[in-house]
């Protein structure tokens, strides 16, 4: 019975060991595919790269929830895209939201989001998303 445990406990052991290679693929397969970086902060150590200077616009760190849905560029997703929309477009929706009007299918994911944003935050994103 002792020699079954043994041998169960060693092939056990060894079905689960993996090399230095196999490590390093996984490492690969599950690494972040995207780094977030606020002006004013050491981008270089955050993306893993030496990056000199970094000019990001305020609206870029506050759009980076709304990347969920409407996409790293604007282009869409589960949220409608906003790419090539002018700023007077975005903040009237946004405004919108805020005051929980009805706009379309998915107003209602919308009212919690624009809920938290000021006027200034609205016109810096508007501002960033113009740049797609």
């Amino acid at each position: 019975m002792r020699y079954l445990l043994v041998t169960i406990l060693a092939l056990s052991a060894s079905a689960f060991a993996q090399t230095d290679e196999q490590r390093a693929a996984i490492a690969d397969r599950i690494k972040s595919f995207s780094t977030v970086c606020v002006s004013g902060e050491d981008c270089g150590a955050a993306a893993g790269a030496d990056v000199a200077e970094v000019a990001a616009l305020p609206g870029e760190a506050k759009y980076a929830g709304c990347a969920a849905c409407h996409g790293p560029n604007g282009g869409g997703g589960i949220g409608p895209q906003l790419a090539g929309r002018d700023a007077d477009y975005i903040i009237g929706r946004l405004t919108a939201y805020k005051a929980n009007e009805t706009v379309g299918a998915q107003s209602a994911l919308m009212w919690g989001q624009a809920a938290m944003l000021s006027d200034d935050d609205m016109q810096q994103l508007a501002e960033y998303i113009t740049t797609f």
